[in-house]
């Protein structure tokens, strides 16, 4: 300990120098975020809620008071509950099993958890409409055609997907994907001997999982639920889909018919309620700051750390069929159910073999519109996913240097985008960008900042749930040795983060590529993307179309999502995958 204090006490000016190098590298940074994040929404509060200098308070009581307000936050609260308490736990179990115990199969099972991430929300929520309509899905008009020969009395509404039922079911299942890549991130990087410790003092599978395996990655799971509430209530695209059909309206459709089924548009009371959802998120981002400060951080073992594999024994077959349900419920059924329709000439729960054709496709294709759709998608994807997760990234380090209250105040800046809705936030990009002097409107580039700032809170919890399970230690020592910052942070720092950066630039880049509420505002005939190609096709009623574009947005997506996250694993891992 005496030769710890005097190294410590001997390099006041290495300390001294790692800060430095940081403020100017976030300065530049800091002011770009500034620029793109909170100027669109200073713009947009100032020209609606103030548009005489002053606040017009009778428009807050008019917001508060209107018709369906009530109804549609009561229905966000349980969707955003519901979803967290289903989608947590199964995530977490999920990325244990694979992560820490003999369930894998090698690569592949690190894969199979996140390929609903394959899969953007709508093409989910499309996919299970073709299969649980009751009057014409593939797998609910054949079941109630059976009860009913059976003489078994069923009501179609009973199996209907457009029910509370089918919304949470869904909800629940794009959720686990989401809090798998957290978690799972967080789990290969931890110290196997805190696990293989429990098991030589008697403790079982279970209880080595809910006592030692669980609280060890406490910060990720706490992530976990912040990126279910968050996300969840901004959710759009299958509460418009599902929701509405079943007469279930959320805030995000609510905000939606403000903008778009209002004239002239309620813009102003759209932003009053934005402005309530970032008082409301920003509240659950500080208590769970401060419930993981009072609780500590896990240690990671370095990249020396190899895993051992804790056995399963019987229950090792169970684990996987488990998992392999969930793809089954996710991807498999609604790809195939997307892939059916699109081969044939309009949308039947009768499939006729001779009728199928790639008739879908080769229109689709034929359409230069379509291709210029899925080209702008795709590198938007990559562009946005990359600069979010850099800055993210590096806001995260610094932060967790910077500790205290700086280290909050970072935390809630690449927070804030989260609680304005993006259809909102859209609104305000527009207002800020679009017109004189930029002039970007209808261009590529106002949908890349749209996208970069409306996805930094999710390449922001990633990013702190990498850093923080890292610790202080291991940059301490570096620094005690004489590394400078670049270095520490090349060597140490990220390989060990770079799990959790590769999961949330895969969760990014699928988010991206189906983004429907930005595209709604900013998106057009100039700069197409699939979001404005979706909503085109729904409102056509185009279904066999849609269901052609959802079996390619599958496609581009598992290409690049399965490339990163094996890309992204840690090294010790990619020699034991077995």
């Amino acid at each position: 300990m005496s030769a710890y204090m005097a190294q410590e006490l001997a390099r006041p000016a290495a300390r001294a120098r790692y800060r430095v190098p940081a403020a100017w590298l976030m300065a530049p940074l800091l002011l770009a975020l500034g620029a793109i994040v909170f100027y669109p929404i200073i713009l947009i509060v100032v020209r609606a809620v103030a548009p005489g200098g002053h606040p017009d308070w009778a428009l807050w009581a008019d917001t508060l008071s209107a018709p369906g307000l009530l109804a549609a936050v009561r229905n966000t609260v349980i969707l955003a509950a519901t979803t967290t308490v289903i989608g947590v736990p199964v995530g977490v179990f999920f990325a244990w099993l694979i992560e820490r115990t003999d369930a894998r199969w090698g690569s592949l099972s690190r894969l199979l958890p996140v390929i609903p991430l394959l899969l953007p929300p709508v093409a989910m929520a499309i996919g299970w409409l073709f299969l649980a309509d009751p009057r014409a899905g593939f797998l609910a008009r054949p079941l109630i055609e059976a009860m009913q020969a059976a003489g078994i009395a069923v009501e179609a509404d009973r199996v209907a997907i457009q029910s509370w039922a089918g919304l949470i079911f869904l909800y629940a299942l794009w959720a686990v994907p989401h809090v798998y890549v957290i978690a799972a991130a967080a789990f290969s990087g931890l110290d196997p001997s805190l696990e293989e410790a429990a098991r030589m003092c008697g403790k079982g599978r279970l209880r080595c999982f809910a006592q030692v395996s669980l609280p060890a990655i406490r910060h990720a799971v706490g992530s976990s639920v912040l990126v279910c509430v968050i996300s969840s209530i901004g959710l759009y695209s299958i509460a418009a889909l599902i929701g509405s059909a079943a007469r279930i309206e959320v805030l995000s459709v609510y905000i939606y018919r403000l903008l778009n089924f209002s004239y002239p548009p309620k813009t102003s009371q759209a932003v009053i309620i934005g402005l309530l959802l970032m008082v409301v998120i920003a509240s659950i981002w500080l208590l769970q700051r401060r419930i993981a400060a009072r609780t500590g951080h896990a240690q990671i073992g370095g990249m020396g750390v190899r895993p051992n594999l804790l056995a399963l024994g019987g229950w090792r077959w169970p684990a996987r069929l488990a998992v392999l349900l969930y793809v089954l419920l996710t991807s498999v059924l609604p790809l195939l159910a997307l892939i059916v329709v699109a081969l044939q000439p309009f949308w039947r729960s009768r499939i006729v073999l001779a009728d199928l054709a790639f008739d879908n496709f080769a229109e689709f294709g034929a359409s230069s519109a379509a291709r210029d759709a899925i080209w702008n998608s795709t590198m938007l994807a990559i562009c946005a996913a990359t600069a979010a997760v850099l800055a993210a990234g590096l806001i995260a380090v610094v932060a967790r240097h910077a500790g205290g209250r700086r280290e909050q105040a970072l935390g809630i800046v690449t927070k804030v985008p989260a609680a304005i809705p993006h259809i909102v936030f859209a609104v305000g990009v527009l207002v800020a960008f679009g017109f004189a002097p930029l002039r970007l409107g209808g261009t590529w580039l106002i949908l890349l900042l749209a996208y970069v700032a409306i996805y930094l809170p999710t390449a922001s919890i990633a990013s702190e749930a990498s850093v923080q399970q890292v610790g202080n230690q291991l940059t301490e020592a570096s620094r005690i040795f004489g590394a400078s910052p670049t270095r520490t942070f090349r060597a140490v720092q990220l390989p060990l983060i770079l799990p959790g950066l590769a999961a949330g630039w895969a969760s990014i880049f699928a988010l991206v590529l189906g983004e429907l509420n930005a595209a709604a505002i900013l998106s057009g005939p100039r700069n197409p993307v699939i979001g404005y190609l979706i909503l085109t096709l729904f409102d056509n009623g185009t279904y066999s179309q849609l269901a052609a574009i959802g079996s390619i947005i599958g496609i581009v997506s598992a290409i690049a999502v399965s490339a990163v996250l094996l890309l992204g694993r840690p090294r010790f891992a990619r020699s034991a995958t077995a």
